[in-house]
């Protein structure tokens, strides 16, 4: 019995010690199908001393983004990423993008351990050596990062940014669309800034790219708006595209399936990409004709 005090301390102590920790994969395709970038959160947790928390304590985030070539016949004992990227924060779920063409990865990533906080910022990385662009021209402290999405040729970046409060509630919304064509964040000087009449995180309030890249759509409710990639001007769509969803021509579809990943020893089961025939045909009118596809017909 001299033992047992010693023996249950350790076990509750074992219970409330830093254990590493995960989310489950998420995957997306590059505009030509033939990339898949697998985004992977890591973090370490631990039970709360307190139980009436009711949840466990997290800390010490990171990302790990890994990009695979799907040319070929792939191995079923696991191919090799092509690249690999590590950031020392969370990453916003769906917000991961890669773009083969210009080789360029976009991200909303997370600033301090409150996962999915409204502390955030937009973030680009390549492997062909540009990493970011400088986002504090036109993001304040007080803005949350909503949306970042890159258009369809890679080149301009769709920023929706807005103030939230404690209700969830956006104010003063407004949409950016910036350059992403430098090598450095010193030659990203070029973007355009439209403000919103309103925004809200709901499925009547999307956004979605034109085919060329030359403009943008909104749909804000019971109205769609388009704004002009080259000026910014932003003026109400006569005509938009029946298909909102998805937003661009590549990007996150969800969760990876078990084995799907190149440093797995798991059989990899990989489903075609669903975004290859975007378009903007058909283009529609009415508001009550918006569709969300994941293929256009």
């Amino acid at each position: 019995m001299a033992f047992s005090l010693p023996v249950l301390l350790l076990g509750a102590c074992s219970q409330f010690a830093w254990r590493p920790a995960s989310l489950a994969v998420e995957r997306g395709w590059s505009e030509t199908g033939k990339e898949l970038v697998q985004t992977e959160v890591m973090y370490e947790e631990r039970n709360s001393w307190n139980p009436m928390m009711g949840t466990r304590l997290k800390r010490n985030y990171k990302t790990k983004f890994r990009i695979y070539d799907l040319n070929g016949t792939p191995d079923p004992k696991g191919d090799p990423p092509i690249y690999n990227h590590e950031v020392a924060h969370w990453t916003l779920p769906g917000s991961a993008y890669y773009h083969s063409s210009t080789g360029r990865l976009f991200w909303i990533q997370g600033l301090d351990d409150q996962y999915g906080g409204n502390s955030r910022v937009p973030s680009v990385w390549s492997p062909q050596g540009y990493h970011s662009f400088d986002p504090s021209k036109f993001l304040t402290a007080e803005q949350t990062v909503l949306h970042f999405i890159p258009s369809p040729d890679g080149g301009t970046a769709a920023l929706l940014l807005g103030k939230t409060d404690p209700n969830l509630e956006i104010h003063s919304p407004k949409l950016i669309l910036a350059d992403t064509n430098g090598r450095s964040s010193t030659d990203d000087k070029n973007y355009f800034e439209a403000a919103l009449s309103e925004w809200k995180e709901i499925p009547t309030f999307q956004i979605r790219w034109s085919q060329d890249s030359s403009r943008i759509y909104l749909r804000l409710g019971k109205e769609v708006v388009q704004i002009g990639r080259k000026d910014g001007k932003i003026s109400k769509a006569k005509e938009f595209p029946r298909c909102f969803f998805p937003s661009t021509n590549f990007g996150p579809v969800g969760i990876s399936p078990a084995g799907s990943g190149g440093d797995s020893s798991n059989e990899r089961r990989l489903e075609p990409a669903p975004f290859r025939n975007y378009s903007d045909r058909p283009m529609v009118k009415h508001i009550d004709q918006i569709r969300n596809c994941t293929k256009t017909e």
